[in-house]
């Protein structure tokens, strides 16, 4: 018996580019298709002053030709959640990696942040984005220091465009966006994971993910920050391979 190859799409999160899965890639099956896709104004991708992220997820959508499986860490997975709910006939499964339904807390959603401090973060990046992305980075390799030399292999071709042009248009964007009321008819199957040192976005973003995807399946990965596939990345090779394989 033969399976047809699997058609993979990454999506990354803010300020970041496509080349922050460059050490993914080679872990994953050698057989599947994959596309690291760059957001709107990051990496090389145009930027025409204005981001929304349901226009993002319907320019995607026109990219893929036979149901896929979308990998969105971030930003990314937010993404990926109205591209499944706009365009369901263009995603066979769903891995949302450190994301979430909402950034922002509400009354009715205290899993969101009170205070995101992303805002803080553009000035810095504008200032010496490679000293500060590096110093980001950095970060979520807190509770995985051996794994360290992944960091210093992706980050030269993460930063070498600069800083991303739709920093702050992609912030409000994200600020404004709210996939919380479809998320009960999005029927493909969702692999999340999480990592349980983020403070990002918190493991609890995840669970709420998990309550309300209907076929949806949460890992949390202990000493996993943000970055779960850089820091934890044989491990999140692992559940992928073995949820896209099944899937």
């Amino acid at each position: 018996m033969t399976h047809s190859p699997k058609n993979v799409y990454l999506i990354h999160g803010w300020a970041a580019n496509r080349h922050i899965f460059d050490d993914l890639t080679p872990r994953l099956p050698a057989n599947w298709h994959i596309r690291a896709l760059n957001l709107p104004g990051h990496g090389d991708a145009p930027f025409n002053g204005g981001f929304d992220v349901a226009a993002a997820a319907d320019a995607f959508a026109g990219q893929i030709s036979e149901p896929a499986y979308l990998v969105g860490w971030s930003l990314g997975g937010l993404v990926a959640l109205y591209l499944a709910h706009r365009h369901p006939e263009k995603v066979r499964a769903l891995c949302l990696t450190a994301s979430f339904a909402r950034f922002q807390a509400a009354p009715d959603y205290p899993e969101g942040l009170s205070n995101p401090a992303l805002a803080k973060m553009i000035v810095l990046f504008e200032q010496d984005y490679h000293r500060y992305m590096k110093q980001f980075l950095q970060l979520q390799f807190l509770y995985a220091k051996d794994q360290h030399p992944v960091l210093e292999k992706v980050l030269p071709d993460i930063v070498k465009h600069g800083a991303p042009a739709a920093m702050q248009a992609a912030l409000d964007a994200v600020a404004g966006a709210d996939a919380r009321a479809f998320l009960p008819h999005i029927h493909a199957p969702a692999l999340l994971i999480f990592g349980a040192k983020d403070s990002i976005t918190p493991p609890r973003m995840g669970e709420y993910l998990h309550r309300h995807l209907p076929q949806s399946e949460l890992h949390i990965i202990e000493k996993a920050a943000h970055a779960p596939f850089l820091t934890q990345a044989g491990e999140f090779a692992r559940l992928l391979a073995d949820f896209v394989e099944t899937h």
